[in-house]
């Protein structure tokens, strides 16, 4: 194909060089050349020499260079008002990359936004979300600003010699930033910035593990990922609404589990999905029997390994409480997934990890999505 031909490869780092033109300086004699040649020539040559001289150079020369301006990395307590704001604004600045929807509302009028990166035409898809447990938040700044620095790097960046742009194109992703932005809002700042005076008296008569900092459930006291219909309700560790825990009286009550369900299902070929947790620097896999489903799932848990130094952990036989995400993906929709498990600490996790948190994932999404390119 010409996208893997030479000539391509010269095409891409031509443009890279007109594009970086005004950085990049080359001594040349001039004196051998002027004595020929007139002015443009001189700079038909300039541009060959450092053309073929950049063909020499991988793509990933260029990658990732750019972190983007929009998502703050200061800001130590990033809210879904936050978010919200900085989602418009990637799609208002990277329109011809990006397409922002809101999968539905929660119980407490917050939209569940989800951002599209790259072709919706492509003819495969991956998700990618976070903070499905309100009280690791931190992990959807990370998300945030790892989206940002693709598409501030999407006409540049590459990995593995395929460029984002070819990359995207062939394997759009599907980013949830927020699962539970309701709950995210009570472990940030209580029950106060619950807007729906309902749910406020509900929730202060709700079962709480500690401070409402601890907060993993929505603002109807479910725990999102005990909700979901695989294994449902296996071990009930609370039969009541409460800060952790309770499965709802019946799997996928839950506004957020739809929304998520209803996103997997419209995908006509969904090849995997990274959900981001905390704590405990661990990566989560598992895929039922012994042939090609199995290797896809290790292979992608591997390469998370590979990349984050996080330990692998295969809870293809752990069935837990049941009704979580991870199990409603190996059972009902038989996907390769991942979950990553970030931070070493008790959650909410402190700002100080996520810089570190961030390093070690930047490039999941790229490589995810080169998996199946």
């Amino acid at each position: 194909m010409l996208k893997h031909s030479l000539f391509h490869g010269l095409y891409k780092r031509t443009k890279l060089l007109l594009k970086y033109s005004h950085s990049i300086r080359l001594k040349i004699n001039k004196s051998t050349i002027m004595k020929k040649e007139n002015h443009m020539k001189q700079k038909r040559i300039m541009i060959l020499v450092l053309a073929l001289a950049l063909c020499l150079l991988p793509l990933e020369a260029f990658a990732g260079k750019k972190a983007g301006r929009i998502v703050s990395t200061k800001d130590t307590k990033y809210s879904y008002q936050d978010m919200e704001r900085d989602l418009k604004k990637l799609a208002k600045t990277y329109p011809e990359m990006t397409g922002l929807e809101s999968l539905g509302k929660t119980a407490d009028k917050r939209e569940l936004y989800c951002l599209r990166m790259g072709n919706p035409e492509a003819k495969k898809q991956i998700i990618v979300q976070a903070c499905i447990h309100a009280r690791e938040w931190l992990n959807c700044q990370v998300l945030m600003k790892m989206t940002e620095r693709y598409l501030a790097n999407y006409e540049t960046g590459a990995y593995d010699g395929v460029t984002y742009q070819e990359l995207f194109d062939e394997v759009v992703v599907y980013i949830v930033p927020m699962v539970n932005p309701d709950g995210v809002t009570i472990s940030q700042y209580g029950i106060s910035k619950i807007k729906n005076k309902a749910l406020r008296k509900k929730l202060k008569k709700m079962k709480k593990a500690g401070s409402y900092k601890r907060w993993k459930s929505n603002a109807r006291g479910v725990d999102l990922n005990r909700s979901f219909p695989a294994s449902w309700a296996k071990k009930r560790t609370e039969k009541k609404p409460a800060s952790e825990g309770y499965a709802g009286k019946k799997a996928a009550t839950e506004a957020e589990t739809k929304a998520i369900i209803k996103l997997m299902n419209r995908m006509p070929n969904l090849k995997a999905c990274v959900n981001y947790h905390s704590m405990g620097e661990l990566i989560y896999w598992g895929a039922k029997g012994k042939g090609q489903k199995r290797s896809d799932a290790y292979e992608l848990a591997s390469m998370v390994h590979k990349t984050t130094g996080y330990r692998l952990v295969d809870e293809t036989k752990d069935y837990g409480a049941g009704g979580d995400l991870e199990r409603y993906l190996i059972s009902k929709k038989k996907l390769p997934y991942v979950c990553i498990e970030t931070g070493s600490k008790n959650c909410p996790l402190k700002h100080s990890a996520f810089n570190g948190i961030y390093k070690k994932n930047k490039t999941i999404i790229e490589k995810t999505a080169y998996l199946y390119y």
